[in-house]
């Protein structure tokens, strides 16, 4: 099982947005072979701070998702956080971040 973890800062303003654009995202992986679970949340005492979760069966699964027009949504609401976003690929035994991604998707090993 493996884990995608993103923190998202965004402007008070434009919290409802994000929140309504990451909800769509979430409907549409949550159909995805392979996934097993979609959260949304914000955290405790930082309404402007988003976190969302993705639950893979497999890396197998994950690496397709990385590769699809999902991920490539995904990446365009990162770019639109106020400071840099908090992206994990948090795996079994060990914890990867956006590097995994860029690596998955230029094509070069792991």
């Amino acid at each position: 099982m493996i884990e995608l973890h993103l923190t998202l800062k965004v402007p008070l303003k434009k919290v409802r947005a994000m929140t309504e654009a990451l909800q769509a995202l979430a409907k549409n992986v949550r159909s995805e072979p392979g996934c097993l679970n979609v959260e949304l949340y914000k955290t405790v005492g930082s309404p402007c701070t988003l976190c969302y979760d993705e639950i893979w069966e497999s890396e197998i699964g994950l690496r397709r998702m990385i590769a699809s027009k999902h991920f490539s949504q995904l990446a365009s609401l990162m770019e639109l956080s106020t400071e840099p976003p908090n992206c994990q690929f948090r795996f079994i035994s060990q914890t990867h971040g956006l590097e995994f991604a860029e690596r998955v998707r230029g094509g070069l090993p792991t």
